[in-house]
């Protein structure tokens, strides 16, 4: 007797993302909340450690649904928001799967450095200052300021040996692929099926590098850069509240110092996080 198996596939909520983590949280239904019963259950770091950790959806779809089109790995942004949050907009890649309506979708070859822009500091406030409700639609997106596509493809100013479309490629590869379930964005982003330990240190450090790198980007002087971490004063308060000073901002200016260097003396930018950038596992 033949038995027909169907395959199934996570259906993805917003609550289930952060910043370049499509493994922030499962879902489960509460047994005391009266609405909104179905809440995030958050992952801890030593869960995301084990890249075959993914996270536990409330409902699943069937994969025949799912248009033959879209691509193994897709890049999407929270729908929900405010410019009161502590971020205006969290941007993350995730495997080919159902999504919620809440977790809107880009589509494209950029796809990966629209990713690092979205995330960027530079760019979020530029969205607070444009978004006026809870929701970020497509039509606030398509507003808002974005480098012209040549800028990627040009020599990066800090590192001439690459183009700023492989630099920012590279830290958003290592960013996103801690799980097997990603092994496909590597391997289409660096050409091998490969992810990269979880370690929330070394992320830090690579998504200020990130940031700093898009200030330079958007032609922002120092002077501004600072203004702009100012105004995000939740980052501030939790960052002060943990470490007794405002870490973020001063990691970011100095790797904004460090990049104006190099670009003032053609020698290339040293990565503060390089051994994590180079270590990743095969598969």
């Amino acid at each position: 007797m033949t038995v027909a198996v169907e395959r199934m596939l996570p259906l993805y909520e917003a609550k289930m993302f952060d910043a370049y983590d499509h493994r922030d949280a499962d879902v489960f239904k509460s047994a005391t909340a009266e609405k909104r019963q179905n809440q995030p259950r958050y992952l801890t770091d030593e869960e995301k450690q084990d890249p075959s950790r993914e996270p536990m959806p409330m409902y699943w779809v069937r994969e025949e649904v799912i248009p033959d089109d879209i691509p193994g790995w897709l890049v999407g942004f929270s729908d929900v928001t405010s410019a009161t949050n502590e971020r205006t907009i969290l941007s993350a890649a995730l495997p080919r799967a159902g999504v919620g309506h809440t977790y809107p979708l880009i589509f494209g070859e950029s796809r990966a450095v629209l990713l690092s822009v979205f995330n960027s500091f530079v760019f979020d406030f530029a969205a607070r200052v444009k978004v006026a409700g809870l929701h970020l639609t497509y039509f606030y997106l398509r507003q808002l300021p974005v480098p012209i596509p040549t800028t990627f493809a040009a020599p990066c100013p800090w590192d001439i040996a690459r183009t700023i479309s492989d630099w920012l490629c590279t830290r958003v590869v290592l960013m996103s692929c801690t799980s097997w379930s990603m092994a496909d964005m590597a391997e289409h982003l660096t050409g091998r099926r490969q992810v990269f330990r979880w370690d929330s240190e070394a992320r830090f450090l690579v998504r200020c590098e990130i940031d700093a790198a898009m200030f330079h980007l958007y032609g922002i002087p120092r002077e501004d850069v600072d203004y702009i971490m100012d105004t995000f004063r939740i980052v501030r308060e939790h960052d002060e509240a943990e470490n007794g000073e405002y870490r973020t901002k001063r990691i970011i200016l100095n790797i904004y110092d460090a990049m104006q260097r190099s670009i003032e003396t053609d020698v290339a930018y040293h990565s503060g996080a390089a051994s994590f950038l180079e270590k990743g596992v095969t598969q």
